[in-house]
Order: C-alpha cells, then structure tokens, then sequence
C-alpha cells in the first residue's frame, strides 16, 4: 500500500490531503474493503447492530413497511453500503414470515462497493428473488427518479475527509507524507482549498485555536446524489457523529477521525494503511442543512436506543421460563435489553430521518 500511497503523493508534490489517503486505503483494489479479510464480527475489526440481533433489522423493518403503507409508496427498500447483507437478510426473513403477503411487493436493491462483500451478500441473500445487487449508487440512478425507503447503517461514517486545523489564528489543512526513515507523516500546509474554505462559510462551524476538524465534502456529494434520485420517501441515515456545538467541545480538540484494528481503537490513522478500518463522527447539523436545502424535511432525529423504543422495540420481548441463557429466546430479550439500555450498543449512535 505504501508504493501506491507513494505514486499519488508524486502526483501532488510530495503530499497528499487525508481525503485522497482516505480514498486509498480504504477504496482503492488493494485497500481495506477490497482486500478479502474478514470486517465485520469475531475475525473482523468491528460489530455493528446487526452483528448483535435480528431484533434491530425487525424493528426498522415493521417501520419502513408501516411508512409506505401509510404514504402509499411502492413497498421498495435500498441499502447503501450493504456489506455482507446481514441486515438486508434479516429485514427479508422477517417480513417473509411475519407478513407474507407485503413479502411479495417488495422490492430490495442492494448496494456494495466491495467485491468480496457482495459476492457474500449474492449468497446469503439467494433465497430471496427479489433482491437486485448494484456495486454503486450511479448504477440505480439509472433506473430514474427513487420511490421509497432509502437506509444506510455505519455508511456516512466511513467516506473520505479532509482535515483542517487552527493554529497561531490561522487555519492549516492537515497533510499526509512520507519520509524513508519514519515512514507516513502528517503535515500542515496553509489551507489553499476553497471548497474547503466555503464548507466552513457555509456551515458556519468556527474551528477554535487548536483545535481540528474533519471537513465532509464527499459527505456533501453523497447528499447531492440521493437528493437527484430520490422523488419521494425517506432517507434514513443511522450512524455516529455530533451536532457542531458538540464538534466544537474541548475533549473532541483532537478531532474524530480514528482507525479500528482488530476491535482495537487506534488514534493514528496513518497506522497500518490498507489493513485498518477509518472512521470519523458525522457532521449530522451539516447533513440536515444540506437535506433542507435540497427539499427534505427532518423527520426524526435522536438517539438509535430512543428511535428503537420509540418505535416497537419491546414489542419483541418474549416471556419465557428457559433457563437456557444461550436459548434463543434468552439471546433475543438479552438483545433488547442491550439495545435499550442507556450507556448500551445503542448509546453511540444516532438515527437521522429525512422525509421528501
């Protein structure tokens, strides 16, 4: 991975911003989610919510069928950033048992940059002929205007970054380069970018001395895309990340921007390029405002423990006398509890519902 980091940095004179890095070691045919090594669970560097229960899948199924019931929308559900297709099988499962008949008007397009994920999804999901597969959010604008549920889970967190930085009153962008002796390096360069420069006008977030911040045009780009498909329907976006007050907080001076290594939180990002995961706190003021702008309104925003709650999650508690706690049954109402109990799983993330 360094040879390839290496030919970009000759391209930009020797250094390269965080968000091509990003780009790189994440992305590119050798980087992380295109690499074949296990990523999600035990072998692999993290856990989502869906790796916990099915009972987090459940509840946003019953949701998403319930607004397009009453919006009379086409029973239709995308996935971006899918990966192994455990939460899509999940949702599938559920709504072929519990409501059969609803079962056969959906529709679920399955979206997953990575290769090696979506090969496992095409087979976990074999059972269910009504799942279409795309490699990229292009490939299903090309079937037109969207009507329906678009969902992501853990997605936003992951897309490149810049990074900028204030000090001595003036605003620094944060490089990446590299030297034989110590290997890859951050650099600060006057910040010359003015897409940068008018993210920060237009958000209107004023980064304190000393302090760093993770700058989302990609994030912004992504928000540009989905606004031109989507005709009608949600945006549901459920991932961690802070309102700008939050961003602006003395203990976040640091920024957000981490690896994930073997379940392991790594502070440098510039640790084991190409084999770690990156993420960064999402800008969810910045994500509102964009969806404002482009004709959304924010249906709901909170935490994922009071969204779960709020919408049916103890409805799937089961009273039981099994003293079998590895019993299903024992493992669902164990879920539940994680999922609803404050300082859980659930306490990190947050659940952005953006209606148009």
């Amino acid at each position: 991975m360094n040879d390839i980091l290496l030919e970009k940095m000759a391209s930009f004179n020797g250094t390269i911003d965080y968000a091509t890095y990003m780009e790189t070691v994440l992305y590119h045919e050798k980087g992380y989610y295109q690499n074949g090594q296990p990523k999600i669970g035990k072998q692999g560097d993290f856990y989502t919510s869906s790796s916990v229960h099915p009972v987090f899948a459940w509840v946003f199924a019953d949701y998403f069928e319930q607004y397009c019931s009453n919006h009379y929308l086409p029973f239709r559900i995308c996935e971006l950033g899918g990966g192994t297709g455990a939460f899509a099988e999940q949702v599938l499962d559920y709504v072929k048992q519990q409501k059969p008949d609803r079962y056969k008007e959906l529709a679920y397009e399955f979206v997953e940059i990575s290769a090696e994920h979506k090969k496992e999804a095409q087979t976990r999901l074999s059972d269910h002929n009504n799942v279409s597969f795309h490699t990229s959010f292009a490939d299903l604008q090309q079937n037109g205007p969207y009507r329906g549920i678009i969902f992501s889970n853990e997605l936003l967190d992951a897309l490149p970054v810049q990074v900028v930085q204030k000090k001595d009153n003036e605003l620094f962008e944060v490089m990446v380069s590299f030297d034989k002796e110590n290997g890859l390096y951050e650099k600060l360069e006057p910040l010359r970018d003015e897409r940068v420069t008018e993210w920060l006008n237009w958000s209107g977030l004023r980064v304190p001395e000393g302090h760093r911040v993770e700058i989302p045009l990609n994030m912004m780009k992504w928000m540009d895309e989905i606004a031109n498909c989507l005709r009608e329907g949600l945006l549901v976006t459920v991932d961690y990340g802070y309102k700008n007050d939050e961003l602006l907080q003395p203990e976040l001076r640091n920024g957000t921007l981490r690896g994930y290594y073997k379940h392991q939180m790594v502070d440098n990002p510039l640790s084991h390029p190409g084999k770690m995961d990156l993420t960064t706190h999402i800008h969810f003021d910045a994500l509102m405002e964009k969806g404002k702008e482009k004709g959304f309104q924010t249906e709901y925003f909170g935490k994922q423990r009071e969204f779960l709650l709020e919408h049916g999650l103890f409805q799937h508690l089961v009273e039981h006398d099994n003293r079998d706690p590895f019993s299903e049954v024992s493992r669902l109402n164990r879920a539940i509890r994680s999922f609803a109990s404050p300082g859980g799983i659930s306490e990190a993330f947050h659940v952005l519902v953006l209606k148009k």
